[in-house]
């Protein structure tokens, strides 16, 4: 057998070997992973630091928020990205600014809960976060959320 033929029976073999293990771990049954259901509690892990405590704020607020309007975590993520992406979103939805500012306001509340739970907030800094996220003006808590993203 000459020396090209070897390798193209190389290359076949190799081939169907590569399919034959894609097949015996499971290739024919792949299904992507569904999203989250963003109404589940969100379960923090261990966090340290300003920075890592408002990112997990920021996870569970946007699981908080669109659990309250039907929609996905992730397709909320991405209409809070930019000031045009959310006015897309709400007019897709066919939701007002009050709706979307109410569920910016349920959402944070939500992320408050997830981080008491959790034990990255005491009993009494929850309150104050709580009576916060109450009053703070909309506006700026998804200014927040949009820095966070980026």
């Amino acid at each position: 057998m000459s020396g090209p033929l070897r390798l193209l029976l190389a290359a076949v073999v190799a081939a169907v070997l590569l399919v034959g293990v894609y097949v015996a771990a499971g290739g024919t049954s792949y299904r992507p992973v569904a999203a989250a259901d963003p109404c589940l509690p969100r379960s923090w892990p261990a966090v340290h630091g300003t920075s890592q405590i408002a990112e997990q704020v920021t996870y569970s607020a946007l699981d908080g928020a669109a659990c309250k309007l039907g929609v996905s975590g992730e397709e909320l993520t991405l209409a809070f990205s930019s000031r045009g992406s959310l006015d897309e979103f709400t007019r897709a939805h066919g939701l007002s600014t009050a709706e979307v500012d109410a569920a910016a306001r349920v959402g944070l509340l939500r992320a408050v809960d997830d981080g008491e739970r959790s034990g990255a907030f005491t009993t009494v800094e929850a309150f104050v976060l709580r009576l916060a996220a109450r009053n703070a003006p909309v506006d700026r808590l998804i200014a927040y959320v949009r820095q966070r993203l980026a």
